[in-house]
């Protein structure tokens, strides 16, 4: 069996921190458009009006959407590992730092929220952080296979949506009409606040919006939830501390073409949509959302293959974001 590859210096195996750094990256490249409008006009308000923008745009949805914060979930929940293999070593209580761990990271996402970004996920991963300890004993094949179910629910969760909405604008056209209105109005006093607004009028507003903006992350749950038990199978497994492993072979040749192709096609139809909240707009997500883990894990297969070999200034360079994703979210 292969030796892990680590920093020379440091003793930290290498592949965990490319993979946290690739997934850091994806992610600002899927929120910038967040910070370049209002939040409630960054999709389908003319934001993309050149033929360049709509192309960015798609190859954003295919190649990052879903892509980046399934990679930064997975290593989430190997992180649960490391800390309690950390703390196995030092002979401490676990819990408690676990504890103040969350609790930090729960303070952290309600600040970032209210003053800096209303598409924050580390209240999520707070919340669902907490539910992780309760799987911690959790042998690799069951981490693993109620991570596939929750996965599956995830793309049902869309592929449902796509069909209610589909539905409502055969069946309820007057409805569909009604909504359209009124997210319209919801836009509308958004930007006004942003832009009239004092900067706490703004923050009581974004703090007024947070019920909602869970519930909308919350779609997101099941597939947030899935990564990190199937990342906490890959510590206990010993694979993301091995870049040799078979798996990784597998999924850059089997699994990344699957989602590369499939991820493609979901991201033209949502180029072809106008409106937010359409059957064709779900449609594409739905796609997307199914085959999301394939190209997710795919990218990780490349990488663990990037990962071999003697650790060069190169690897230590790309490898060095890997190694305070935190800081580097929030910075973003």
């Amino acid at each position: 069996m292969h030796q892990p590859t680590e920093f020379a210096q440091e003793g930290r195996t290498i592949l965990p921190d490319l993979i946290r750094s690739f997934a850091i990256i994806g992610i600002v490249l899927v929120n910038v458009q967040l910070f370049a409008f209002p939040a409630e006009a960054s999709y389908f308000k003319n934001a993309y009006v050149t033929p360049m923008d709509k192309g960015a745009d798609a190859l954003v949805n295919t190649f990052f959407l879903a892509k980046s914060f399934a990679l930064f979930s997975f290593m989430f929940g190997a992180g649960l590992g490391f800390q309690m293999m950390s703390a196995e070593r030092k002979g401490v209580s676990f819990g408690p730092q676990y504890a103040r761990r969350i609790v930090g990271l729960l303070v952290l996402g309600l600040l970032h929220f209210c003053f800096f970004f209303t598409g924050d996920i580390l209240i999520i991963y707070a919340l669902l952080g907490a539910l992780l300890y309760a799987f911690r004993n959790a042998t690799p094949k069951k981490l693993i296979i109620a991570g596939i179910i929750l996965l599956a629910v995830q793309a049902l969760i869309f592929w449902l949506l796509y069909g209610t909405f589909f539905a409502m604008e055969i069946f309820a056209a007057g409805e569909y009409e009604a909504m359209a209105v009124e997210i319209n109005e919801g836009i509308a006093k958004s930007v006004a606040i942003f832009e009239e607004g004092s900067f706490w009028e703004v923050a009581v507003y974004r703090f007024s919006e947070l019920p909602f903006v869970l519930a909308i992350l919350g779609f997101q749950g099941a597939a947030v939830f899935a990564y990190f038990l199937i990342g906490l199978a890959a510590v206990k497994t010993g694979i993301i501390s091995d870049p040799h492993a078979k798996i990784w072979h597998k999924l850059r040749w089997i699994s990344f073409p699957v989602g590369v192709v499939a991820n493609a096609y979901g991201a033209y139809i949502i180029s072809q949509s106008t409106v937010m909240m359409s059957p064709q707009t779900f449609l594409g997500m739905a796609i997307i959302f199914t085959f999301a883990p394939f190209l997710a894990f795919g990218y990780a297969g490349w990488i663990a293959l990037l990962a071999q070999g003697s650790v060069g200034p190169i690897k230590k360079f790309l490898a060095r974001g890997g190694t305070a994703t935190l800081t580097a979210y929030l910075m973003q």
